[in-house]
């Protein structure tokens, strides 16, 4: 959220909401900055910012400092935010 709040763009709070208000894309389709949305069933539990090449940038949990780490599983779908 913070980093789409300085490029002048806002995002809902939560996971889900996020992704519910993004363009949804391919993983072939997805770009440096796109969001990686990862699922359990049908609950979206966690966001990063896609980094390209199996890669993005997220906090590992909630008060922890972003980093760049491997997106560990294949339960993920994409995003971009309008």
């Amino acid at each position: 959220m913070y980093s789409y709040a300085l490029a002048g763009r806002r995002l809902p709070r939560t996971a889900q909401q996020q992704y519910r208000a993004t363009i949804h894309l391919s993983k072939r389709a997805a770009r440096f900055g796109d969001l990686v949305f990862f699922y359990s069933g049908s609950t979206i539990y966690h966001v990063g910012v896609y980094a390209g090449s199996g890669y993005m940038y997220a906090a590992p949990h909630p008060g922890a400092r972003v980093k760049m780490q491997s997106i560990w599983t294949s339960q993920v779908v994409f995003g971009r935010v309008r």
